[in-house]
C-alpha cells in the first residue's frame, strides 16, 4: 500500500508540473520578436506588436511589424473565411517589414480571434467589411497617416474590393492576390480545371476524390471538407510544388500563435468557413463593383485554379479605376506571395509603394 502511494505521489510530482506547463502554453497569448538593426539591437522607431483590439464590438487580434512607424501602413487581409495567414506572411514576406508597417488581422472566427465564432449571426460579409472599415480608422489614427495600402488574398480579396469601394479616401492602393470574383463561376471552373489536371497527369486518386465530392456548390455539415478537398486537388499539379510542408512548419514554429491558437488555426476553417462562405452565393464583383476610386493591382498566379486567374483577368479588363496594373506570376498557383515571395516582396516594395497615387489613368501588363 505504501509502495503504491509512493508511486502515485512520484507520478504526481512529474505530472503536475507537466499539467501546469501545458496550461501555461494553452493560455499564453503568444509573442512576436522585436525588430532589430544590423548589429542586433532593437530599433527604437520600429514596431513589433501583437495585440488585441476591439472591432465592431468584438475583441480581435492584430500583428503589427515594421522597421519604422513612419513607413506606410500595409493591411494584409487573409484568405478564408476563418483563415489566418499570420505565420505564412511572417515566414515568406518578412522583407516587407523594411518598407511598410505590415499589419495582419485575424478576423472573426480565425486563429487568435476564433472565440468570435460563437456569435454566428454576426458572421456576415457586411460585418467583416464593417470590421475592416473600423480597422482602417484605427490604423490611420494610430500611425498618423491618411491612407494605407491594402492587400487581399482569396476571401481577403473579396473584403479588399468591398473595402476599397466603401472607403477609398483611406486607401492608397488595393492589391488583389488570388482575386476572387464570382462565387458560383469560380467554383465551377475550379472543379473543371481540377478534372483536366487530374486527367492530364493520369492522377487516378484525384479523379476518384473528385467523383466522391461531386460538383459545387457544396452544402451540409461536410461542406468545408469538400471545398478544402477541391482546393487541394485544383492546386495539386499547379504552381510551386512541395510548398505545403513549409506552410505547415511555419505555423507550428510561429511564436505569434499560442498552443491554443494553433488548434484554433484548424478549427477556424472548419467552423467559420461553413457559416460564411454560403453567404457569398450572390457575389459577382463584375456587376456589383464595376468601378473603384483607388489604384488597383492584381497579382495573379498563371496556374491558379483555386480562384481561377482567367476570371480575375477578365474582371481586371472591365474594372474602371484611376490606375490599374496586372502582374502575372508564371510559376505560381493560388498564392504568389508564398510561391514566388522574392518577386512579390520586390513588386510591393519597389512598384506599389512608390507608384504615384495621383497618376493619370494607365494600364500596364507585365509577363
Amino acid at each position: 500500500m505504501e509502495r503504491t502511494t509512493r508511486r502515485i505521489l512520484a507520478g504526481a510530482g512529474v505530472g503536475l508540473p507537466l499539467v501546469a506547463l501545458g496550461a501555461r502554453l494553452w493560455t499564453s497569448q503568444g509573442s512576436t520578436p522585436p525588430i532589430r538593426d544590423e548589429q542586433g539591437h532593437s530599433r527604437s522607431e520600429g514596431i513589433a506588436s501583437l495585440e488585441q483590439v476591439r472591432l465592431g464590438g468584438v475583441d480581435q487580434w492584430l500583428l503589427m511589424r515594421g522597421r519604422s512607424v513612419h513607413n506606410p501602413v500595409l493591411l494584409y487581409l487573409s484568405g478564408g473565411p476563418g483563415g489566418s495567414e499570420m505565420a505564412w506572411v511572417r515566414h515568406f514576406n518578412a522583407p516587407l517589414e523594411d518598407h511598410f508597417v505590415v499589419v495582419q488581422w485575424d478576423q472573426r472566427g480565425a486563429a487568435k480571434s476564433y472565440a468570435a465564432v460563437k456569435d454566428r449571426d454576426a458572421l456576415t460579409v457586411e460585418q467583416y467589411v464593417s470590421d475592416a472599415s473600423d480597422l482602417l480608422e484605427l490604423l490611420t489614427t494610430r500611425f498618423g497617416q491618411e491612407k494605407v495600402f491594402v492587400v487581399g488574398h482569396a476571401w481577403g480579396s473579396i473584403l479588399g474590393i468591398l473595402l476599397a469601394q466603401r472607403r477609398p479616401e483611406r486607401i492608397h492602393a488595393y492589391v488583389g492576390v488570388g482575386q476572387q470574383v464570382n462565387f458560383l463561376e469560380n467554383d465551377t471552373v475550379s472543379h473543371l480545371r481540377a478534372y483536366e489536371l487530374a486527367g492530364r497527369f493520369g492522377d487516378g486518386k484525384a479523379l476518384a476524390k473528385l467523383e466522391r465530392i461531386g460538383p459545387p456548390p457544396y452544402t451540409g455539415p461536410d461542406m468545408a471538407r469538400r471545398y478544402m478537398t477541391l482546393a487541394s486537388l485544383a492546386s495539386r499539379h499547379a504552381g510551386r510544388r512541395g510548398i505545403l510542408p513549409e506552410l505547415l512548419s511555419s505555423v507550428l514554429k510561429a511564436s505569434e500563435y499560442s498552443l491554443r491558437d494553433k488548434v484554433h488555426f484548424m478549427l477556424g476553417l472548419r467552423d467559420t468557413f461553413p457559416l460564411v462562405y454560403p453567404r457569398l452565393a450572390g457575389l459577382d464583383l463584375e456587376t456589383q463593383v464595376p468601378q473603384l476610386q483607388v489604384p488597383v493591382w492584381f497579382m495573379l498566379g498563371r496556374e491558379d485554379y483555386v480562384t481561377p486567374s482567367e476570371i480575375a483577368a477578365r474582371y481586371f479588363d472591365t474594372l474602371d479605376a484611376p490606375r490599374k496594373t496586372l502582374l502575372w506570376f508564371e510559376h505560381s498557383g493560388h498564392s504568389p506571395q508564398f510561391e514566388e515571395p522574392g518577386k512579390f516582396n520586390s513588386l510591393l516594395s519597389q512598384q506599389v509603394r512608390t507608384a504615384s497615387v495621383g497618376a493619370q489613368p494607365e494600364e500596364m501588363l507585365l509577363h
